[in-house]
């Protein structure tokens, strides 16, 4: 089979971290930098409860000594006691918990009860009734079935199941077979939590480094590492499988990787507030505890007799840009987009029509809200991964 090399993921060291970046076409799509100790997202620990704040309905639970997490009382109604228990939290008790989100900003990472075990087509959910089903998944009676299919698997008990994307061309035996392995996975669990001392990780969550940028194993995808003990966690995770990415040594000590993919440069821009379009157009991207605002400036375009059109096409220019930064940064919550001001509600409708198209391409939940009256494009980002200038700041990298 021909491979699209257009696609890579490298992966490499950078300050002590490791460094995963995406690329197309050489361009750099997404970052993600990963501390050797750093927590993984599905991790499961023994934790101690420290404090309950009833005002606010949430427990901080320690996990591992001085690293305490945020346990929502309200979203977690049944808590798993590692020892006997009347059913109420109280400071002290042994519980539990899977790390549900790193930290972000000064937050703590989230926990939970809701013990999700995460397959190749479908997520496992324990110690919760829930029948979900991607929303990439457009099929009417694909998503009837594959609802009908999750009632009768989690009948008659707490669990539920979400069904990915990958699930909707794949035989209903062959889900159901998963299923029931995840269910065996999670049976284990809950037979030996209990005989389990205070900050015991119950389950490490294996390290998916495609997942860190979002990156789908496929054929077409090369991985390429200088990293020995990457190259075999990432050849041995896939042996087998009939969908898998090339993945590749890289062994020239003469010349480094992070040289020759210049990544370096890549992560400066990536870093810096303002990002120039081919167009001679520019963008200047200002993130705040609250939000994080876009605006684009006509700078060195040469503008001609039709400014309506000229403006457009900066516009629409600027949209896939500001699409590619909000990855490539990894930026969340709200983002506030100042575009250049458009006369002619025909023309807004094409650029709203763009960013809709675009917002759908994004892995992760991207909703294009609207355009106010004063002309601001209104869009929200789900957070998951830490921001990209907060992992570089934690490294050392503005010291």
């Amino acid at each position: 089979m021909k491979r699209n090399m257009s696609k890579e993921v490298v992966i490499t060291n950078y300050k002590n971290q490791y460094l995963v970046v995406s690329l197309d076409n050489g361009k750099a799509v997404e970052m993600f930098l990963k501390a050797p100790d750093a927590l993984e997202i599905g991790d499961i620990f023994i934790g101690k409860v420290k404090n309950i704040v009833n005002n606010i309905q949430a427990a901080f639970v320690e996990i591992q000594p001085g690293v305490i997490g945020y346990y929502s009382l309200k979203s977690n109604p049944h808590h798993l006691f590692s020892s006997l228990s009347n059913g109420k939290l109280k400071n002290g008790d042994e519980i539990l918990v899977q790390v549900e989100r790193g930290n972000i900003k000064s937050k703590a990472p989230v926990l939970t009860s809701k013990i999700q075990l995460t397959g190749k087509h479908l997520v496992f959910l324990g110690n919760q009734k829930f029948i979900g089903i991607s929303k990439k998944i457009n099929d009417v009676r694909r998503r009837d079935t594959l609802k009908e299919m999750g009632k009768r698997l989690t009948a008659g008990t707490d669990n539920g199941v979400i069904f990915r994307t990958g699930s909707a061309g794949k035989a209903d035996a062959q889900l159901e077979e998963e299923y029931q392995s995840l269910l065996v996975n999670y049976k284990n669990i809950m037979s030996i939590y209990r005989s389990r001392t205070c900050f015991s990780k119950i389950l490490a969550s294996p390290r998916n480094w495609l997942n860190y940028v979002h990156a789908v194993s496929e054929p077409s995808l090369r991985v390429l590492t200088d990293i020995p003990e990457v190259h075999r966690e990432i050849s041995n995770q896939y042996t087998g499988a009939a969908e898998k990415p090339l993945c590749e040594l890289y062994t020239d000590i003469s010349y480094p990787l992070i040289k020759l993919k210049s990544l370096e440069t890549q992560i400066n821009r990536a870093l810096s507030k303002n990002v120039w379009l081919k167009s001679g157009a520019s963008l200047v991207i200002e993130t705040t505890e609250a939000l994080t605002s876009i605006d684009v400036n006509t700078s060195k375009t040469e503008i001609h007799k039709n400014n309506e059109e000229t403006f457009l096409q900066i516009n629409m220019e600027a949209a896939g840009e500001i699409c590619r930064q909000l990855r490539l940064r990894n930026l969340s919550g709200i983002i506030i987009i100042d575009f250049i001001n458009l006369s002619s509600k025909e023309a807004e409708e094409k650029l709203m029509s763009e960013l809709r198209k675009l917002s759908r391409e994004d892995s992760v939940q991207l909703n294009l809200i609207d355009m106010t009256p004063l002309g601001l494009v209104e869009m929200t980002r789900k957070r998951t991964y830490r921001p990209l200038y907060e992992q570089m700041k934690e490294a050392g990298y503005f010291e």
